[in-house]
């Protein structure tokens, strides 16, 4: 009899077949296969970097933070020096700076006028 492929068991099945596998690999029974990754370091934007990044994409400073995920004022502070990006944020400016259809994806442009009464 075949046996089930992943993609027709339960997630019962699945989790119990990954129990076994470990159980195996503590008992000595089996050899796991593992796999190396590396992450890409991240990347550090100065406040120059980041204003120029920023005038580029043509955005306002509002606009701009929210794209990021922030406020304006927390782009104004990092802009100026005053407060530095985290890592999530280094990575999304990344993204921004490397991939020109990031931000297509981020922006919505209205093609058609928007109800009022929202």
């Amino acid at each position: 009899m075949n046996e089930k492929g992943y993609e027709d068991k339960t997630l019962g099945e699945v989790l119990i077949d990954a129990a076994t596998e470990m159980l195996e690999h503590a008992e000595g029974k089996r050899k796991l296969r593992m796999e190396m990754v590396e992450i890409e370091p991240i990347p550090v934007y100065a406040p120059k970097a980041i204003k120029a990044l920023r005038e580029r994409l043509r955005l306002p400073q509002g606009m701009f933070g929210s794209v990021v995920g922030v406020s304006d004022k927390t782009i104004e502070a990092w802009e100026a020096g005053k407060r530095k990006p985290s890592g999530t944020a280094m990575r999304v400016l990344a993204e921004l700076d490397t991939n020109p259809g990031y931000l297509d994806k981020i922006l919505r442009v209205a093609t058609e006028p928007r109800d009022s009464a929202y």
